[in-house]
């Protein structure tokens, strides 16, 4: 065990995107991110001693106290002892697609919608697969999902039960909410699989203007099956997620609705973040966080707090209750 500033996605993890690999998903932060595995990649096979390799040259770096300049300013980054000497994944983020049964004014592919929906993404299956085959994943470390909507992924049933079955044990899916998948609430009575549930409103006409379909019904309906395929020990298991869109959902009548919202479907576990180009131009700009937004994250904190509600702080969400010292 060797002590130095480094991350466990770093030594053990990849990050498949659309079109490259990368060893993390985290881009908002002020380095960046974007620390490449295989650039202009299609799926396929991988060759796995040279991802090994490159991840053994950032660990050097890491070990003389060299720290990506991608990597600055990352939450990730830890300073503490790290086993290094065996070799192995166990972190890996699906992100790898962009079609989608929502249609949010703040994702990447709002602007071009028509184009994302008929983009070619490769299979990861074959991929998991010869991971498995070559023994190199290790259970205990962290599976996540995001994309494009997952539960409409051909092989996503098919990569969950592969997953399980092979002793990935903290999954966590990223979903619109929109479809129910069988495989997920199977993840979820088995203790193995987080689900986290778009919401970003508490009303149907917020929820039309951000999603953009008029699913509102239909979502809080499949938050309640899943949250229903909980016990008292998964009760954790089914989040709902909001993310503040300054301007447009950042009023606390409407973030009340959704608390109620919660409580009413069995929801003991919940997601907040803020939206990411919003605060991306913050930082570029050398601009301070508008004191409204302080106040508003302060009062969700204290109101998840008084209904007994479990808060998972997202990446800019993390960000500015650190740099606030909200939590």
């Amino acid at each position: 065990m060797n002590k130095y500033t480094s991350c466990h996605w770093i030594l053990h993890g990849l990050s498949f995107e659309n079109d490259h690999i990368e060893m993390c998903c985290l881009c908002c932060h002020k380095g960046g991110g974007r620390l490449y595995i295989k650039e202009n990649y299609n799926g396929k096979g991988l060759t796995w001693d040279n991802i090994i390799d490159l991840k053994q040259k950032f660990i050097n770096e890491n070990k003389e106290n060299i720290i990506d300049r991608r990597c600055e300013g990352c939450f990730n980054l830890s300073n503490r002892e790290w086993d290094d000497n065996e070799k192995y994944i166990n972190y890996i983020h699906f992100n790898h697609w962009t079609r989608c049964n929502s249609d949010c004014i703040y994702c990447y592919t709002s602007w071009d919608k028509k184009n994302f929906q008929k983009k070619k993404h490769y299979n990861v299956l074959p991929i998991i697969k010869d991971l498995f085959k070559k023994k190199l994943f290790r259970p205990g470390g962290e599976i996540t999902f995001a994309g494009g909507e997952p539960t409409i992924l051909e092989e996503f049933d098919e990569l969950i039960k592969l997953l399980l079955k092979n002793g990935a044990d903290r999954i966590t899916v990223h979903s619109s909410g929109i479809k129910f998948s069988k495989a997920i609430e199977r993840g979820i009575k088995e203790q193995k699989l987080h689900v986290c549930l778009s919401a970003d409103s508490g009303t149907r006409e917020m929820y039309n203007k951000i999603k953009r379909v008029d699913c509102f019904d239909k979502f809080w309906k499949n938050v309640k099956k899943y949250a229903n395929a909980q016990t008292d020990i998964t009760k954790n298991f089914v989040e709902t997620k909001y993310i503040l869109i300054p301007d447009i959902n950042t009023n606390k009548e409407e973030i009340d609705k959704w608390f109620e919202l919660n409580i009413k479907n069995g929801i003991k576990s919940i997601v907040i973040d803020i939206e990411n180009e919003y605060c991306k131009k913050l930082r570029e700009n050398n601009i301070t966080t508008p004191q409204y937004l302080i106040d508003l994250c302060k009062y969700i904190i204290e109101k998840s707090r008084e209904l007994n509600l479990n808060l998972i702080d997202y990446n800019n969400f993390r960000y500015l209750t650190t740099e606030y010292k909200l939590i």
